[in-house]
């Protein structure tokens, strides 16, 4: 027994060497913003001034083998101010320049939704959890942790400045269930998207477009996912113009939408100092699971701008302001519209 443990003892240790000789090449990036960020809502409810603090930590380890794949994965310890850790999947690249995402590898058409320019800042005044209209290009891009997505190399297919993603997630096993109050969750998954950039005279054109399907485990929901979106931006110099729209229905939680949202903005960059401006209308008619679409609309209308300036490397200060109007089942919900301002810094590492 006696020269059983000595035996484990000196095999752990060996490999705790070799673990540390071998170990793969780690990173770590994040940010603390700190700031002060006001509301001034529209009904007769008192204004709001408060402290803004958050922070994200993350960490990137990846390695490269002797072919020359490269392997990379990492995990969070903190986002916005709250503590976790939350694992990143596999992602491997491969010496042609493609690449390939394994567990929580997420939606191949989001991977292409093109940024569009907008106000920034911690603003913004928060809306009723009844209110479901669409808030992003990539609204209803769910998938199950258990998939892959594949990403070509720059320049695919002989296509000058065209690239594409093709994703797909499986959870057959997730149990079935029944009935307008249960909570849906995503079964499978399949998704694609493209993206095209090219030059026109003095300006860089980027264009994304993709579509996004999945099926739900409840057997009442008479929709599932099935979302598309477009979008362009235009970059001449310092000045950066873009378009988004997405459309379709979705599933989220007890509850099946049928919506669409579209966003349009500029940014200008002089020197240290970047201006951004940008307006968003997001809309959705939500049902509970088997009900056909009667109800009246849920709509979020938002306008912002903000400036951005390099104060030193990795410090950026910013105020923002957004002033937006929402409805909830066709009618003003004036808790939850108005206007909202930001004013603090960012600090980078």
């Amino acid at each position: 027994m006696k020269k059983e443990l000595l035996l484990a003892t000196a095999l752990a240790s060996t490999v705790g060497m070799a673990g540390v000789a071998e170990a793969a090449s780690a990173s770590f990036s994040g940010h603390n913003r700190s700031g002060v960020a006001g509301t001034n809502p529209d009904s007769s409810s008192t204004d709001t001034t408060s402290a803004v603090q958050s922070n994200n930590f993350n960490v990137s380890i990846s390695e490269t083998t002797d072919a020359g794949m490269k392997i990379a994965t990492g995990f969070t310890l903190t986002d916005e101010g709250g503590a976790e850790s939350d694992a990143s999947g596999l992602t491997l690249t491969f010496t042609d320049g493609s690449s390939l995402q394994l567990i929580e590898a997420g939606s191949a058409s989001a991977a292409h939704a093109v940024s569009v320019p907008g106000g920034g800042g911690e603003v913004g005044i928060t809306n009723t959890s009844s209110n479901n209209s669409a808030g992003a290009l990539t609204v209803g891009h769910g998938s199950d942790a258990v998939g892959f997505d594949y990403a070509t190399a720059a320049d695919a297919f002989g296509i000058e400045g065209f690239s594409a993603n093709v994703s797909a997630s499986f959870n057959s096993d997730v149990a079935a269930t029944s009935g307008a109050g249960v909570t849906v969750a995503i079964e499978n998954s399949y998704a694609v998207g493209v993206t095209y950039k090219t030059t026109a005279g003095d300006s860089t054109v980027t264009v994304g477009a993709g579509f996004n399907n999945a099926s739900h485990n409840n057997q009442t929901a008479t929709k599932d996912n099935s979302v598309y979106h477009l979008g362009a931006t235009v970059v001449t110099g310092d000045l950066t113009v873009g378009a988004g729209y997405a459309d379709g229905d979705w599933l989220a939680d007890n509850e099946q939408m049928s919506g669409s949202f579209a966003s349009a903005g500029a940014k200008y960059v002089s020197g240290d100092i970047t201006f951004n401006i940008g307006a968003s209308a997001g809309d959705a008619i939500d049902e509970s699971l088997g009900t056909n679409a009667t109800s009246s609309e849920d709509s979020v209308d938002k306008v912002g701008a903000s400036v951005d300036y390099v104060v030193a490397s990795g410090v950026t200060a910013t105020v923002g302001y957004r002033s937006e109007d929402t409805k909830n089942e066709g009618s003003d919900t004036q808790t939850n519209s108005g206007s909202s301002w930001y004013v603090g810094a960012t600090v980078s590492f």
